[in-house]
């Protein structure tokens, strides 16, 4: 059921608490600061134990800068409220790496590229590179972030994708049981061109007046993205696309092309060539996306399973004091 280029719905839920903290960043900050306290402390006095893996208080540290730059503006107990919490994260990041070390699972250079090229898409290397750096503060850190997304995807396949089985009894189950969910209103499927001017616009249009196909010219002349798949869009209903596009697509003749649509973009070409009226989706149309829905809620599930199971017999030890100077240290806290 997992496909390569698409992280399992487990993921989501697991990499949001983990992956979006930036956790990979294992580099010391020289940029950290600490308190008096914590200064005296060696910096390779661990902080965390997890089985064999420990971080100390300086990783710690870095971390909570990467994360949360302006901790310092925050009250002691919001301060507090955040450590605990990256703690609990960091653990779990523990205790996966070293599952996935215990199994020998690793992540080659040719699924990573694979999954970046994936990522990119239609985009020249050189565009997505730029992109990169307009979008987030440290590419390489967001490359770090990806291989352990990725990583955790493979060591799920092997763990928890085993043990799942969604049958087609379940599947007619669910279909039945949520037969409002699969209502839908009525809608449209639209494919555009996109162009850097009217002009453009209005000659293209007038090829296909005099007979061209939408599709070859897409390919050819629009500057979307979509025009690798001849300027298909899908299906829409009413209010999906902005106001500009609905006045246009839900009262244009089937097979016939707009006038030039304006956006931010540029100027659009429009044509609808299929309608479906509101009603109740078939099953067939939507079993694959109710199976999908079932495997990543069991696989969810499995998962958090797995990850508590190792929780429980790993050991696991927090050297509070390094943080709360009047707490005492605490074994398998987590």
């Amino acid at each position: 059921m997992p496909t390569e280029d698409k992280l399992s719905g487990l993921l989501r839920c697991l990499l949001t608490l983990i992956i979006t903290l930036v956790l990979l960043a294992c580099q010391e900050s020289s940029s950290t600061v600490a308190t008096q306290q914590q200064q005296a402390l060696p910096s390779s006095t661990p902080l965390i134990m997890v089985g064999e893996r420990s971080l100390n208080l300086g990783q710690f540290n870095h971390h909570m800068r990467m994360n949360y730059p302006d901790i310092d503006e925050l009250s002691p107990q919001e301060k507090l409220l955040l450590q605990q919490q990256l703690i609990t994260q960091l653990v779990d990041r523990e205790l996966i790496l070293a599952e996935a070390a215990r199994l020998d699972i690793r992540l080659s250079p040719d699924e990573f590229d694979a999954a970046l090229a994936g990522i990119r898409g239609v985009q020249s290397h050189a565009d997505f590179e730029l992109d990169l750096k307009e979008s987030v503060k440290n590419p390489e850190l967001w490359r770090d972030i990806l291989t352990f997304q990725l990583l955790v995807a493979k060591l799920t396949e092997t763990v928890v994708a085993p043990q799942i089985d969604i049958t087609e009894a379940q599947i007619e189950a669910y279909y039945r049981n949520h037969r409002e969910d699969f209502r839908r209103p009525a809608e449209v499927r639209v494919h555009q061109m996109l162009f850097a001017s009217r002009e453009a616009a209005l000659e293209i249009k007038k090829r296909l007046q005099d007979g061209a196909d939408f599709a070859t010219l897409a390919e050819k002349y629009s500057i979307s993205p979509d025009r690798e798949d001849g300027g298909s869009l899908g299906y829409f209903s009413a209010g999906q696309l902005p106001p500009e596009f609905d006045e246009v697509i839900f009262s244009l003749p089937l097979r016939q092309v707009s006038d030039p649509v304006a956006s931010p973009y540029g100027f659009h070409l429009l044509l609808v060539d299929r309608r479906r009226n509101a009603g109740l989706r078939p099953f067939a149309a939507v079993k694959d996306e109710i199976k999908e829905y079932l495997y990543d809620k069991q696989e969810e599930a499995l998962f958090q399973q797995w990850i508590n199971n190792l929780r429980n017999n790993t050991a696991i030890r927090i050297d509070w004091q390094q943080i709360l100077p009047k707490q005492s240290s605490v074994e398998k806290t987590m």
